[in-house]
């Protein structure tokens, strides 16, 4: 007997929207440790280096839209890897129900709260 091997094609999988939000969650996690979290403490020594740095580090920020926009996905990477990790905590702990609707509710809830709150976000920032 033979084994034949697997090859899965994620793109003609249909997920649910809770797995889609878990490995979601995982790659802003990888995009939290190598973009976010060290771009996030270059800019903090720059802005806490001098009071000059941190009026050049303003002006650059209000005159750069691309930059602007680059700090802003960094939030907002932030903030969907808090919403979803928030959203596995509570079924870890065993507050939130552990069926398939149960999840799905869940997933559906916590990505609105996120959207709500990247577009307050947004319209802060930009």
């Amino acid at each position: 007997m033979s084994i034949k091997p697997v090859f899965i094609n994620l793109l003609k999988i249909r997920l649910p929207l809770s797995a889609f939000m878990s490995i979601t969650h995982r790659v802003s996690g990888v995009a939290l440790f190598l973009l976010v979290i060290p771009v996030s403490l270059v800019i903090f020594t720059y802005l806490v280096s001098s009071e000059a740095s941190y009026l050049e580090f303003l002006a650059f920020y209000q005159d750069n839209f691309v930059f602007r926009t680059f700090v802003l996905f960094c939030i907002l990477i932030f903030q969907y890897h808090m919403f979803a990790g928030l959203r596995h905590l509570l079924h870890d702990f065993h507050v939130l129900p552990e069926t398939l609707n149960g999840s799905n509710i869940s997933s559906q809830v916590a990505l609105i709260l996120f959207l709500i709150n990247g577009f307050l976000t947004a319209s802060v920032l930009l």
